[in-house]
């Protein structure tokens, strides 16, 4: 949805954010990503990320699992697995 609002950790490539921790209150849980300019951030499965696209699509203490879409070189989009790991 191209009409949406982008999400703050959009400005960044995915490459330059990083998982720093897990979180769970409230039988939520919440992933913690620092940004390039070292501002920490709150995500959950469904938030976005990152300039492609980014969706977060599943969140444990130790991995978050993203899927980009990206274009195909013929004027369409595919779909592309990434992840971020703990530390990383």
């Amino acid at each position: 949805d191209e009409n949406r609002n982008k999400e703050t950790l959009e400005e960044y490539p995915l490459d330059t954010l990083r998982f720093v921790g897990h979180l769970e209150k409230d039988n939520e849980n919440w992933a913690i990503v620092t940004s390039p300019d070292r501002l920490v951030h709150r995500v959950k499965v469904g938030n976005y990320l990152g300039q492609n696209y980014g969706q977060i699509t599943a969140a444990s203490e130790t991995e978050m699992e993203i899927i980009e879409l990206v274009p195909d070189g013929m004027g369409g989009w595919i779909e592309r697995e990434a992840a971020l790991s703990l530390g990383n």
